[in-house]
């Protein structure tokens, strides 16, 4: 056995394809499957090296990738279909569902790393193939077997299985025939897209052997519970001890010093804000201060959005804080993105549930169902390339981070369209100088926000005595301004506050 790889000093790693292949595929498959496709990257990258990269549904089918060296490299369902591995070089790191038919593996050497259901059929040089302290599970074609012919098309509305599923069930049936046995009356799995994502959800966490600690994130949708949290005094711990009381039917109770240190995340607008705000809520405390916490929740609402991911997720904690604070302000604009993103994590989610992924049949799944087609309208309207490629991002996740892209995404739409709900005015655009609206150390409480001709009706008194607009008459040139009017909850003392639009 060979205790490293071969010697690969004479390749031309110097040449500039080399690390323009490593640089793309660091970059993300998309990226380099896009540009393969209109064909703007080179087929030849003899002596390519790679170092701890992860890369998953890369297409590197046909390539030139002589000597290439692959150290501590974790590629799930990577396409090597025909390429030239010959002399390539792995070692450590994880092989998971890769597809080397028909490659040349002439010299190549396998050495210290796992190997999860990668298919070598019909590979090439397989007799100087060198195998030192590889972990093998399913995996097939090593001993030179051809390939095993496909299984007949899916009946029409009964396309939720894949391959493997299928060999399974019908091979399980078949036995029990043979045996003298009724076959087994266990249907194959149900594509379900028409359910909404708390069941969804619900039957994907029945799945894991114990329920994660981020289910408290998601109250909404009645999780199943952890047995115990682990110890901790930070908010988000101290949060998620609340939460789990509540469902537990219990009350939670507010730990004065923990009070403290939520109204003062709020009041300095900390980057706890948002655990603070849920956790004043779960245990029943009013916030003393909301504007001050405004820029940071919103702030971390916006950088979530603008990850251009078609599934990424949506903490809602955050979009729960907004919605108990009140601040409605560039904030419902977000709403049909948060929406946008359910719809395809929805879809993939009952399609990866049904044994669908993005190399098996899926869009003839999609076609048969007219709530599926409504979730990828929704997804990414007539766009089935982005669609495609959104869910080969998700499938290539693991299984509990889909499912907390799931739960967050569908609490976050939820709280989101609860804040769009709220009356207009309750949070005016105003959220900087949270000096012109304190008093006794909080902010005073909203009372309502007026135009200039309610001014004279409504608060004529207060409008001389802040303004110095004369009773019985409406301000001079502020037909676009908004008047506040804020009152201290502790002595009474009221203010009038004017937002002009440009401000």
């Amino acid at each position: 056995m060979l205790a490293r790889g071969p010697d690969h000093t004479n390749n031309p790693r110097s040449m500039a394809k080399a690390p323009s292949i490593e640089k793309l595929l660091q970059s993300g498959s998309a990226e380099w499957n896009r540009l393969r496709k209109s064909g703007q990257v080179p087929s030849d990258h003899t002596g390519a090296t790679f170092s701890q990269l992860f890369s998953a549904n890369t297409d590197l089918s046909g390539l030139g990738l002589v000597g290439s060296e692959w150290e501590r490299c974790d590629l799930s369902k990577v396409n090597f279909r025909d390429a030239d591995l010959s002399n390539a070089y792995f070692h450590g790191g994880r092989l998971q569902d890769c597809d080397f038919r028909g490659a040349n593996l002439e010299g190549a050497t396998f050495e210290k790393l796992k190997l999860l259901r990668c298919d070598f059929t019909g590979a090439k040089g397989l007799d100087d193939v060198e195998m030192d302290d590889v972990d093998m599970d399913r995996v097939v074609g090593l001993d030179g077997e051809e390939a095993p012919p496909p299984p007949p098309p899916p009946a029409q509305g009964i396309t939720a299985f894949t391959r493997e599923q299928r060999e399974k069930a019908l091979g399980v049936q078949a036995a029990a025939v043979m045996q003298g046995e009724p076959a087994s009356g266990d249907e194959l799995p149900p594509f379900r897209p028409q359910d909404p994502p708390g069941s969804l959800f619900f039957r994907g966490l029945k799945r894991m052997a114990m329920p994660p600690l981020w289910v408290l994130d998601v109250p909404g949708l009645r999780p199943l519970l952890p047995q115990r949290l682990p110890p901790g005094s930070s908010l988000e711990t101290l949060y998620r001890e609340a939460v789990k009381t509540r469902l537990e039917n219990k009350k939670p109770s507010a730990d004065p010093g923990v009070v403290e240190r939520a109204q003062k995340a709020l009041r300095m607008g900390a980057k706890d804000a948002a655990v603070a705000a849920m956790y004043l809520r779960e245990v029943g405390v009013l916030p003393l201060a909301r504007f001050s916490a405004a820029q940071v929740l919103k702030g971390a609402l916006r950088e979530e959005v603008e990850v251009d991911d078609l599934t990424g997720s949506i903490d809602p904690r955050t979009t729960g804080a907004l919605l108990e604070l009140r601040l409605t302000h560039e904030v419902v604009e977000h709403l049909q993105e948060a929406r946008r993103r359910l719809a395809a994590t929805q879809l993939y989610t009952a399609l990866l549930e049904a044994g669908f992924n993005p190399e098996n049949n899926w869009e003839e799944a999609l076609e048969s169902s007219d709530q599926a087609m409504e979730l990828a309208q929704l997804a990414t309207a007539e766009d089935r390339n982005a669609l495609f490629e959104g869910f080969q991002v998700f499938a290539a996740l693991p299984e509990e981070a889909r499912l907390r892209r799931l739960a967050y995404l569908a609490e976050s739409v939820t709280n989101l369209e609860l804040v769009s709900r709220l009356p207009e005015g309750m949070e005016p655009a105003w959220i900087n100088g949270p000096e012109t609206r304190e008093c006794h150390d909080r902010e005073m409480t909203y009372v309502q926000a007026l135009k200039a001709q309610d001014i004279p009706v409504k608060v004529a008194a207060l409008a001389k005595a802040e303004l110095g607009v004369p009773e019985g008459e409406v301000p001079e040139e502020s037909d676009d301004d908004l008047f506040v009017h804020v009152r201290c909850d502790v002595c009474g003392k009221e203010k009038l506050i004017v937002q002009s639009p440009d401000v």
